[in-house]
Formats: C-alpha cells, structure tokens, sequence
C-alpha cells in the first residue's frame, strides 16, 4: 500500500470516526434545543428575503382569494353572511384582526403576516420534523426541517432568468406566508394532520386520530379544495391501523358539518350535491359520481403535460426536480411503508389532480399556488432520498404518551373544541344572510370588496364640471391610490341576483368604467350632460403601480346630475 493511499485511508477514517461522534451529540440533545436555531436560522432566511425582494409596505404580491376570506370576516364580524364562495374557517380566525383594521384588509395585513410568520411558520417547521421523526427517527427529521427551510430559497438557485422575478415575487412570498391568503394556514393544518396521523399509526391512540381529523378538517374549512389530502390518511390508516378510522372521521365531522351549513345558508344548496336536471328521475352510477365529475372537469391530463414542459423550460434543474420525489418515494417503500403511503400518496394526489387544474398554469406562477399544500409532501420525499445510502435504516421513534392527562387533557381538549369546532359552527349559524342592494358589499374585478362610508365621498356640479373629493386613506398595510368609478347605469352599475331563484346571500355585482386612477383626494372631470354614479375604488399592488392592484374597499355611491 502506497502512503498516499494509507493516508487517505486514514483521513477518511477520522472523518467517519468525527461524524459518529457528531450524530451522537445531536441526538444526545433534546428536540426543542435543535429546533429553536433552525426556528431563528429560517426567521432570519425571511428577514433577508423581505430586504431583498419588491413589496410595498406590508404587502408582498397577492393572488386575490385575500379579498373575499377579509371581506367575509368583515361581513362576519358585523353579522352578515356573505356569498359563500371560499372556506369559512381562515375568516373567522381573522375576527379579531377586523375591529382594529377596519374594512380594509391593508389595515389588518401586519397583524396577518406577523400571525403567519411567528407563529404559523415554526409550527410548520415543527410539524415537518415530527413528520420526519416519526417515519425515521430524530436524525431524519432534523433534516426534513432543515430541508423545509432550505429547498423554497434553492429555487431561486435553480430558476431561469426570465423566470426569476415569478418565482421570488410571486411564489415565494405565499410560501413564506407574507400574504393574507388562505392557502398558506391550509397547508400548515396539513401539516398537523400528516404528523398526528402518524403518530395515530404508530400508537393507535384515538386521541391522535380524532386530533388529526381536525385538522385536516380546519385545513379543507379554510381551503376546501385540499379534500383530495384525505385519500392519503384514509388509506394509511385503513391498512396500518383501521381502527383509528372512526375517531378519524369524529374529528373531522365537525368542519366538514360547518362547511355544509356554510355553503347551505349561502348558496341554498349544496354545491356539490345541487339538484340534478328535472328529466332524470333515477338515481344511476353517474348521479352518484357527479359531485366528482363536477370538479374535475377541468382537469386534462394534457394541461399536466404542458405544466411539466414548463417547468422543463423556466428551471436548468427541471429534471432533478422531477425525479427527487421519484427517488424519496422508492426510498419510504424500503424503509417505511407507511411513510410511503401518507407522504407519497399526499404528494402524489395534489400533483395529479392539482397539476392538472386547467387554472394551475406555470406562466403565471399560478401552478405553484395550487400545489403548495403538497409542498411538504415533496420536502419529505426528496429527505427521503437519504433513507437510500447503504447501511442508513429507520429508526423508529420512540412511543411518547401525551403529556397532559386527567383534567389539563380535558380542559385542552374542551379549548380546542370551542376554537376549531363551537365557535365557527356559532358564527355560521347565527350570521344573517347578506341583502340589500349592494349597501355592504359588491363582487367587483370580480372580488367581493366591503363598502364603506369611512371614505367619505363627495360630488358637487358646476358649469358641466364634476367636482369630486374624499378622505385620505393610510391604511397600516402599504401605499394605496385611487381608481375613480363612473357609470351612467339606472341601477348606479350595481346587479343583483334576486328573486325566487336568488341565493339566500345576495351576490350583487358592480359594473363601472374606470374613469383614472389617482393619488389625489380629489378629482375634477367633465363628464357630459346624464346622471352620473360615482364611486372611488381604493387600490393597492406589490409594486405601487397604477397599472396592477385589486380593488381593496369601495365607497358608498354618489349621484350627480349634469344638465
């Protein structure tokens, strides 16, 4: 043996002699003195971000669902049940930011975001590695949590340059939840579940089933659209321990009751089960299925295709980024079959249903935003990969009873009951119906916005000349600007569905011209001889730019005549 060849016999050695000793001190830590840097580590990975990336204020980039889940809270808040178009549950646990905001959601989004990133954000952290430690042992979830921190700001490494901006912009901030939409606290609650149905799998206790049926069904109250999550526990739990089914499926009712009350007192059916036409009297295998049907009828898998040629063309790394979960799920069926099943089927049914959702597109960025509750699912799988190296096995985590029992239990478990169950299924039931003519609320670009008085409009005439003034808005949120709504309709622009037929919950639509926008408190125009409906729309965007932003609240209406 040569000595460069014994030398570096030796050094690999000490090298391995070196890890050994490391992975001992780990695990010779407890969990919490692990996780606290890793809770500061991603902390300060936002921080930079937040420095880094274009926002105005408090507000990052947007998708738009923000508006109606605020604008139901505000309408909540006041007894009102507004057209129920989206979830429940993210507008309640939004109530009490309502008060302090007012109708405007840019008053209430620091609140938000602070709610997301303090808290929502080390949860999922958290629930990540008790996912990992359950199917792997301490050390394999120290990875998964390190890897859940790492691989949202790797793709920043792995994006094309005319892909950059949609991905940090557009994507990034909804994932770090710098944003008031719904689809970030949905996927935390995925999360939850994923971790306590393991431990359900693993202990068989009902208190972990019954909890992770809760929040999986806090995540679909707040995101309807993530029920296609339930498959992967279901079946989980109905081939490793098919006894935890039942408090499973207790835990769950609750939300999925709500969301039907919900849905019910808005709309006045069920929107999955409405009527079918009155020439089919029997009730045949596609009457039963028809509920499925109607949300998959805008699937292709076509519009699936075209979203991987995408990803093939903004990402250099595209192809590793298909085949890392590939290489994780192979990885979960040698070492974890149950693993396999929760994390592999999560994944796997947001990206076949999800990806090919024909309103998840990649030039948008959009697809990203749809998928993202299988997000963890994908992190996990590519923490899989290291279930891969020879002599690397899992090491079953070891069975921890709750720590709370007789009393403490009880009164936490009556807590949690009050806040995820009693009091939504309260506000639903006890909420008004929304009526009127647009005196609250008006669907516009087409978002449901509150209307307020608090703006102040005012209108006078003179010489065929309109002048226009109203109150300033500095909302805590960001910088807003003006739009500047004009219409010469009888009905002030507004339409309303009413009648028999109406929903219970009048979704009354607002159709004006956009007249200019503007950072002034006032405007003068000479609009011609008619009877002119003036409303100001207050605007914002991510940018500060009067070519993009939504609507965020409107004013009351003011009519003038110009003869």
């Amino acid at each position: 043996m040569s000595s460069g060849t014994a030398t570096a016999a030796g050094t690999l050695d000490t090298l391995g002699v070196r890890l050994v000793r490391g992975r001992d001190r780990l695990l010779a830590l407890r969990p919490a003195a692990v996780l606290a840097p890793l809770v500061f580590a991603q902390w300060a990975a936002v921080g930079a971000f937040v420095l880094t990336v274009r926002h105005n204020g408090w507000l990052f980039y947007q998708g738009g669902d923000q508006l109606f889940h605020y604008s139901d809270a505000w309408l909540l808040a006041h007894g009102t049940l507004p057209p129920t178009f989206v979830g429940y549950a993210w507008s309640i646990f939004l109530l009490p930011v309502v008060p302090l905001a007012g109708a405007n959601l840019l008053g209430g989004l620091p609140a938000i975001i602070l709610l997301n990133t303090l808290v929502l954000l080390p949860l999922a952290l958290f629930g990540v590695y008790a996912i990992g430690e359950r199917i792997a042992g301490r050390l394999f979830g120290y990875l998964a949590a390190t890897l859940w921190i790492v691989v949202p700001f790797a793709g920043i490494l792995l994006v094309n340059e005319g892909y950059h901006a949609k991905y940090t912009e557009l994507t990034l901030p909804q994932l770090l939840g710098l944003t008031a939409m719904a689809d970030f606290p949905s996927m935390v609650a995925l999360i939850v579940s994923a971790a306590l149905t393991l431990r359900a799998l693993d202990t068989g206790g009902w208190l972990s089933a019954g909890m992770a049926g809760l929040a999986a069904g806090t995540s679909i109250a707040i995101k309807p659209s993530g029920a296609v999550y339930l498959v992967a526990p279901a079946i989980a739990l109905l081939v490793f321990r098919w006894r935890a089914l039942g408090p499973f499926a207790i835990g769950l009712a609750p939300a999925v009751f709500t969301l039907a009350l919900w849905k019910y007192r808005g709309f006045g059916h069920l929107p999955a089960f409405a009527a079918p036409p009155p020439h089919r009297v029997a009730l045949g295998a596609g009457d039963v299925l028809d509920p499925v049907h109607r949300y998959t009828k805008l699937n292709s898998w076509q519009h699936l295709r075209d979203n991987l040629l995408g990803l093939q063309e903004h990402f250099w790394a595209s192809r590793v980024l298909e085949w890392l979960p590939i290489a994780g799920t192979i990885g979960l069926i040698v070492r974890s079959r149950r693993g396999m099943v929760l994390v592999g089927g999560w994944f796997a049914l947001f990206l076949l249903l999800k990806g090919s959702y024909s309103e998840a597109r990649m030039d948008d960025a959009s697809f990203f935003r749809v998928l993202m509750p299988g997000f963890p699912a994908y992190v996990l799988l590519i923490a899989a990969i290291a279930l891969l190296v020879p002599g690397v096995r899992a090491r079953t985590a070891l069975p921890r009873t709750f720590p709370w029992r007789g009393r403490r239990l009880a009164v936490l478990l009556a807590a949690v009951g009050i806040v995820f169950a009693a009091i939504p299924l309260g506000v639903v039931a006890a909420a008004t119906p929304l009526r009127g003519h647009g005196e609250r609320a008006l669907e516009i670009d087409p978002t449901l916005v509150p209307v307020s008085k608090g703006i102040g409009l005012q209108a006078s005439e003179a010489n065929g000349s309109v002048r226009l003034s109203w109150r300033r808005q500095s909302p805590a949120g960001g910088k807003v600007f003006y739009r500047v709504l004009r219409t010469n309709a009888a009905d002030g622009g507004i339409s309303c569905e009413t009648g028999l037929d109406a929903p219970p919950a009048y979704d009354c639509r607002l159709t004006s011209d956009v007249v200019a926008p503007t950072r002034s408190t006032s405007y003068l125009e000479q609009p011609g001889p008619g009877r002119w409906t003036y409303r100001i729309g207050v605007t914002a965007n991510w940018l500060n730019d009067f070519r993009y932003g939504d609507v965020y609240v409107l004013s009351r209406s003011v009519t003038v005549t110009v003869r």
